[in-house]
């Protein structure tokens, strides 16, 4: 799959910019999230989308080594740790897999970054962030996830948080913050897709 033409994105949170002399959203202006940077593949949208869909949701496995793929085209810069964005045990349970976990092993033998499933919890089952309206979904994460181990063992300086989309940002936004919080220095994210601005 070839990578679309590039669009101008914000600088911080990776969603597309209206004009061309814009270099950050609205929304990371008014409140710096708490990650340095999300780097994004591309839209949400065309065979991107499908693809992402037909792995998540109809369980087609075989799609999530080109996918990851994708994210190696990405300028990641150098971190100690890969953490992908967990899934509730019952999620978990339901699809057979986390395809977050999954898009991240191409990406750590290419980066030769250790990949850690373990570090991030989700400590609360919350409801699929594509099925609420945009004020739930920026809320719907608050308090979800944890960090296994926090204030017992050295935490790595620089992560990157993985996931296949990125919406409003804010479930990679509340990773980033209990990360921080536990000690680490800098947090990124690599997402195979954005969401259009709504």
């Amino acid at each position: 799959m070839a990578r679309a033409a590039e669009t101008r994105r914000c600088t911080t949170c990776g969603i597309a910019l209206p004009s061309d002399y814009s270099f950050k959203c609205g929304a990371c202006i008014k409140e710096s999230p708490h990650f340095r940077k999300v780097y994004v593949f591309g839209d949400y949208c065309g065979t991107l989308k499908t693809a992402i869909n037909l792995l998540k949701f109809e369980r087609v496995r075989r799609l999530a080594a080109p996918l990851g793929e994708l994210l190696c085209s990405l300028p990641i810069p150098r971190v100690d740790m890969l953490l992908p964005v967990p899934l509730s045990k019952k999620r978990l349970i339901q699809r057979g897999f986390n395809q977050s976990h999954l898009l991240c092993l191409g990406l750590s033998r290419k980066l030769s970054v250790p990949l850690e499933p373990a570090l991030l919890i989700r400590s609360k089952d919350t409801a699929p962030q594509s099925t609420l309206s945009r004020e739930v979904r920026l809320r719907n994460p608050r308090g979800a996830f944890s960090v296994a181990g926090s204030g017992r063992r050295p935490m790595p300086r620089r992560v990157v948080i993985v996931d296949d989309v990125m919406t409003t940002g804010a479930t990679i936004n509340e990773c980033a913050r209990v990360l921080v919080r536990a000690g680490v220095e800098e947090v990124h994210a690599a997402v195979l897709a954005r969401t259009r601005p709504e």
